[in-house]
């Protein structure tokens, strides 16, 4: 976004609501992207407010990590700074996520007890989908979805948050947990969503750029011989369950080859991932942030980033434009 405030020759940072039209996130993308696209934040906002959810969300406490204070700090904190109007900032918690003024911005988060992928969106999404109990569900309850419960509901990480069943009250509820254990990298929900740009009946929109932002890579190591290998085994299931690499290379492949067709031909995919090396990080290790963002920053850095950086700059931003 600095590369096009300079591009455009602007006097305060473009906000990226205002250059992409679709975006999704799962977990910390999740959050992120609401901030982008329901509370129309600067990426330097957005990285701040962070920073200061997750020092206050993931602080050691003696009764473990709590997602309802998560959605609290979420829907009262920021709404009370960055609310659309004056009804945003009063209802906080109770805050509808769909907002006329607001980005297209997709939550993923997983029906735990249907196991299934369910998406909370920012706008009116009247596409019909096929009958199922979470489809009923959602259809019947979509638009009283708060900015409290896509945030709890997409956080739910079993091992760190409870899960949070929804609607309150009602005879048939779903179970939510964190979306990341179907969809960590959920491209293809958003692929598949952009004929929400659309109406019913019109040609697919015209797709520029896709721009995916991943949280870091590790090596991917075989388990060792030992009495524990077997536990091994199912970290490496487990961890390959969530791999948001695998579901990129997946999708370059998909775009290379709608490349190949004239709608798509100029059609660009481009992922910043960096490496972790050998480092751990896990969603809790908040006290590890500032390694992380010295690996994003060196990845950022690295010649071949700059080259597609620019790229993505002029699929958005054309320099003839």
């Amino acid at each position: 976004m600095k590369r096009i405030q300079v591009r455009r020759g602007l006097k305060e940072e473009p906000r990226p609501v205002d250059y992409f039209e679709l975006a999704a996130g799962t977990s910390t993308g999740g959050i992120i992207g609401l901030l982008l696209f329901r509370f129309r934040m600067t990426a330097t906002e957005a990285i701040k407010t962070y920073d200061e959810i997750a020092k206050d969300i993931f602080k050691p406490k003696v009764y473990g990590y709590s997602i309802d204070f998560l959605g609290e700090k979420i829907s009262s904190w920021v709404n009370n700074n960055h609310g659309l109007d004056k009804d945003d900032k009063a209802l906080k918690g109770d805050a509808l996520l769909q907002h006329p003024a607001a980005g297209r911005m997709i939550i993923c988060t997983t029906a735990q007890d249907r196991a299934e992928t369910a998406l909370m969106k920012t706008y009116k999404d009247n596409n019909s989908y096929v009958s199922s109990v979470a489809n009923d569900i959602m259809k019947e309850h979509r638009d009283k979805i708060t900015i409290c419960l896509a945030t709890r509901a997409t956080s739910a990480a079993p091992t760190y948050f409870p899960e949070v069943k929804w609607p309150e009250g009602a005879k048939r509820q779903l179970t939510f947990w964190d979306g990341g254990l179907l969809n960590n990298n959920p491209i293809d929900q958003l692929w598949n969503s952009r004929y929400d740009l659309v109406k019913p009946g019109e040609p697919e929109p015209k797709i520029s750029c896709v721009i995916s932002l991943g949280t870091g890579w590790e090596r991917a190591d075989s388990p060792k011989d030992s009495l524990l290998k077997i536990t091994g085994v199912l970290s490496t299931v487990m961890a390959f369950s969530t791999n948001t690499n695998a579901k990129a290379k997946d999708f370059s492949r998909h775009i290379s080859m709608l490349n190949q067709r004239a709608e798509h031909a100029d059609t660009k995919y481009i992922r910043f991932n960096p490496s972790l090396g050998r480092n751990k990080i896990g969603l809790a290790d908040y006290n590890k942030m500032e390694l992380l963002k010295k690996l994003a920053r060196n990845s950022v850095t690295h010649p071949k980033a700059h080259e597609w950086i620019e790229k993505a700059v002029d699929a958005i931003c054309p320099k003839d434009a």
